[in-house]
């Protein structure tokens, strides 16, 4: 009996001897000190198409045991946008003991702008006709690329039945949780082939804010004009353009672009202006 509780020390005394090694090497030998990285404080301005090279610049990485260790930085993520044009990049590095330290700072983009779209037809529908986009209307990303998918109706109130002009508003968001709102324009006519029919080079156009413009500016958008659908040419010059143009507040504006044949058969086309 003595001699079972003999060994039962030594064993407890040899197990208490490995485990006060284990923890002896463990504190002193093993690297428990995390690295870190150091940012030069310099303001990070890339374009939208940035690397992850491009993103760690100005950002040096270093370890207690590893020494330099900047190649080893990783972007772990970018945030949404959280102002006009900048994110937030978040940043980790690991030594080769697996410790590991984070970072965070702001990106800002010298390239960024909302998704814009673009109208290949006019709004133009028959009474009694069925209002479509998809034939039409566009949205393009500089980060996304195409994000036509995504255009969402935001609000309309608009009659078939009625002729008229009604407004339309849509919205298209980007994977940083950007949203490009357009409103248009759509009319509502009874035109036949005996109408007159104008087309334009596109139904939109972007203008920056604080430009200088008039309507006679927007007379080069006019591709073609006849009298009817089938009938002869119209000078450009016989069309008349009318439509105020606010450019020193950003938002949506038409421009109408009008002519009355021989018939008395009028016919209108808007021009969407985008001011940005």
């Amino acid at each position: 009996m003595r001699s079972i509780k003999t060994i039962v020390i030594i064993l407890f005394v040899i197990i208490a001897l490995a485990f006060s090694v284990m923890y002896c090497y463990d504190r002193l030998m093993v690297d428990h000190i995390p690295p870190k990285i150091i940012c030069d404080g310099a303001k990070l301005e890339v374009g939208v198409r940035a690397s992850d090279l491009d993103l760690c610049k100005g950002l040096l990485a270093t370890d207690d045991v590893d020494g330099d260790i900047t190649d080893r930085i990783i972007v772990r993520r970018v945030s949404r946008l959280v102002g006009s044009n900048s994110a937030v990049v978040y940043y980790a590095v690991f030594d080769s003991a697996s410790n590991f330290c984070t970072f965070t700072r702001n990106v800002y983009y010298t390239d960024y702008c909302q998704a814009k779209y673009s109208l290949s037809q006019p709004m133009i529908f028959n009474v009694g006709s069925r209002v479509t986009l998809v034939d039409r209307l566009t949205a393009y990303d500089v980060i996304d690329g195409d994000i036509s998918s995504r255009i969402r109706l935001s609000a309309a109130n608009i009659s078939t039945t009625v002729e008229g002009d009604y407004p339309l508003t849509l919205q298209v968001t980007n994977s940083t949780g950007d949203t490009s709102v357009l409103a248009l324009t759509v009319q509502i006519r009874n035109y036949t082939s005996r109408h007159p029919v104008i087309h334009l080079k596109e139904y939109l156009t972007y203008i920056e804010q604080g430009s200088v413009v008039s309507p006679e500016d927007f007379r080069e958008w006019i591709l073609s004009a006849r009298e009817s659908a089938d009938g002869t040419p119209v000078d450009p010059e016989e069309i008349t353009i009318t439509g105020v143009v606010d450019t020193s507040r950003m938002g949506s504006y038409d421009v109408k672009f009008s002519y009355i044949n021989k018939e008395n058969l009028s016919y209108s086309v808007i021009l969407t202006v985008v001011v940005q």
